[in-house]
């Protein structure tokens, strides 16, 4: 330990080469005195915070992150960190980048994967450190397009027809248009349904740029203007990868402003969000796009043509996908039969060039529509041929049944690299569930992350104390056909023990679809995946203590519960990737061991979302329990075991009322 501490003492020694920064801060004690002094005087006891906060405690993980970040942006070096919840990572990774732009002069850009991270950065974090720290800064906000009101568009939308049921939203999104200075849909008190915003909102696509008359008063390029003024810009990760896109083709900075240091927070999501990104998609809806401006340019029957072959493709894909020699995605050149679309659409391209359109923005508008055409063209030859050895084809399905051709990468991690790791001076990619097992090796091929720091910080939670982990005995394994009527008895069970206050995620509908059947009849309010809007859902769930909540993937990750409104957590089954997932499945007859490469890491990175549910803050209190045997019968249990806090393991369903305290007559009575 005290040579642990001199080597930490000797800056040449900790940032020298590609040191295993986590096998040292992973120690209990970790010794604060040697975090950097511009640290030190933010997170220390006697520091900015600290003289802001009464009661306030620096915390030895957040000061370790704030430390390793501070010293990666110093030397130039590329940083992964896993900070558990309850870190403080938003601001661990904050304080050091706004210093350092500051400083230096240089951007820092900081890139979540969801609005409400965004918001708290700007509305909460930002803000604090702007009246804390001595030294002042600019911060903005940028997302895209579609997220802006669109004044060229108001006339119109304030005249939309819409439902009946929707018009009181319009009528409040016009109201709100008169007023609002930044025009950011997130100001309006609620979510606009997507039939009533997108008459106020343009795409990227769609939107005539510097050829709009309102261009000087446009919300989304004043928001552009502001960004590239800011020493800190909080963006999204879709923005990042369009932003890289269009610098590898432009070799200019079109999208976000130049940046020498990106913060990528929830990173563990970027992977899947580049390959959606970098991915396409062949519609009938997108078909129908390109068809209908036909009949404004006079060519009513070439646009009744296209629209009609949409429709009778979408069909096609449908019957594609529904056969017997289809699995998962297409697997030999000619499946599917794209000749008719690749006769009209060359057709509609021309037609689009040879209008003459009455305003600049006009011509825009028609020789973007003849650019889109060719494209289509070009992705539907790639899906018959099945060019692109790097790529899936697959066919989706719409909310109507229809078939979607669909594409994405499957190694998206050259792109990144090339795009931004070879171009960026310092990289931080962190994450609450960034690691498995302590190795971040999925993480590092997935994005292509080079030569990189490494830092895991350990919960500041007491989880021995705070929590349990049941893993009932007496189950039958998941791949037993007894298993699924398990499911929704044992929730049952749980839910009862717990006396509601359970968070309940599955790995599909229909083990949900199971417990929801269960549970019909019990005392407490259950509310249910599809019910309501995501959001709407959670709050029902925290503002009634006794209620319970089941959902699916999107439930596993973002659910900020604190208290005892949340107090079990059931998982039916470790969350191993989807067997039909077309990039899982090209990866399986790549690699011979892609359980061990992909499928086994991606499902403990899952396992270990799923479980932070349960403690949120430091006075949480709770179990998690786990309908899947195999955590503790095969092999790769211990994997799932080991990358999670160090916890209290029982094998007993009763050990939920013990544990929570509910098998007392008093708490029965309650």
């Amino acid at each position: 330990a005290e040579r642990v501490q001199d080597a930490l003492a000797e800056r040449e020694i900790f940032t020298s080469g590609p040191v295993v920064v986590f096998r040292w801060t992973n120690a209990p004690g970790w010794p604060v005195e040697y975090a950097s002094k511009n640290v030190l005087d933010v997170f220390g006891a006697d520091g900015l915070l600290a003289a802001r906060f009464d009661g306030y405690a620096p915390r030895s993980g957040q000061i370790a992150m704030a430390r390793a970040v501070d010293l990666a942006l110093d030397d130039g070096a590329h940083l992964l960190v896993e900070g558990p919840t309850g870190t403080g990572k938003s601001l661990a990774y904050l304080v050091p980048s706004v210093l350092h732009a500051v400083r230096t002069g240089r951007r820092v850009l900081v890139v979540t994967a969801n609005i409400a991270l965004q918001e708290q950065l700007v509305s909460k974090d930002l803000p604090l450190l702007a009246e804390v720290l001595p030294v002042p800064f600019d911060y903005a906000l940028l997302k895209g397009r579609s997220n802006y009101l669109c004044l060229d568009r108001l006339p119109a939308g304030t005249r939309a027809s819409v439902a009946d049921e929707l018009e009181a939203q319009r009528d409040q999104v016009v109201a709100w248009a008169s007023n609002t200075a930044k025009g950011d849909v997130s100001e309006l008190p609620f979510e606009p349904d997507y039939a009533v915003w997108q008459h106020f909102s343009v795409r990227s696509e769609d939107c005539p740029g510097k050829d709009c008359a309102l261009h000087a008063q446009c919300h989304a390029q004043r928001a552009r203007a502001r960004a590239a003024e800011a020493q800190a810009v909080v963006t999204n990760y879709h923005l990042l990868f369009a932003h890289l896109a269009v610098r590898e083709a432009t070799g200019e900075d079109l999208v976000l402003p130049s940046f020498d240091v990106a913060i990528l927070d929830e990173a563990h999501k970027a992977a899947d969000i580049a390959r959606d990104f970098f991915g396409w998609r062949v519609s009938f809806h997108a078909l129908r796009r390109l068809a209908r401006p036909l009949r404004d340019l006079g060519h009513g029957s070439l646009a009744a043509t296209l629209e009609a072959l949409a429709g009778d493709f979408a069909e096609h894909l449908r019957g594609v996908r529904d056969a017997r020699n289809y699995r998962v995605r297409l697997r030999r050149p000619g499946q599917i039969d794209v000749a008719p679309l690749l006769e009209a659409l060359p057709v509609a391209a021309s037609a689009y060039r040879a209008a003459t359109p009455s305003s600049p923005k006009e011509a825009n508008r028609v020789a973007r529509l003849a650019e889109l055409c060719d494209l289509a063209v070009l992705r539907l030859e790639a899906a018959v041929g099945l060019t692109d050895d790097n790529a899936v084809v697959f066919i989706d399905l719409d909310a109507r049944g229809r078939g979607v051709l669909c594409a994405k990468p499957i190694d998206v991690g050259p792109t990144v690299q090339r795009g931004l790791f070879d171009l960026t001076s310092s990289v931080v990619l962190a994450s609450a569930t960034l690691s498995t097992g302590g190795s971040f090796e999925l993480v590092r091929s997935e994005l292509g992350v080079p030569d990189a720091r490494e830092l895991v910080v350990e919960s500041p939670f007491d989880f021995e104390d705070q929590a349990l982990l049941v893993i009932p005995d007496g189950l039958p394994d998941p791949t037993d056909a007894s298993w699924p009527g398990t499911v929704g008895r044992v929730v049952r069970e749980v839910v009862e023990r717990a006396q509601g206050r359970t968070l309940g995620l599955f790995t599909s509908y229909r083990n949900l679809d199971l417990a929801h059947r269960q549970l019909r009849g019990v005392t407490y309010p259950v509310w249910r995946q599809g019910e309501q809007p995501r959001t709407a859902l959670v709050e029902a769930f925290r503002s009634d203590v006794r209620s319970v909540l089941l959902g699916t993937e999107s439930f596993w990750t973002g659910v900020d519960v604190p208290g005892e409104a949340l107090s079990a957590v059931v998982i039916d089954r470790l969350p191993f990737p989807s067997p039909d997932d077309a990039v899982l499945d090209a990866i399986k007859e790549r690699d011979p061991r892609w359980f061990l490469h992909y499928g086994l890491p991606r499902a403990v990175l899952a396992f270990k979302q799923g479980f932070g549910r349960l403690i949120r803050r430091a006075g949480d209190f709770g179990v998690v329990v786990v309908l899947d045997r195999r955590l503790v019968t095969r092999p790769y249990g211990h994997l799932f075991l080991r990358s999670l806090p160090r916890v209290r393991v029982s094998r007993r369903i009763e050990d939920v009322s013990v544990f929570l305290g509910t098998d007392s007559p008093a708490a029965k009575g309650a």
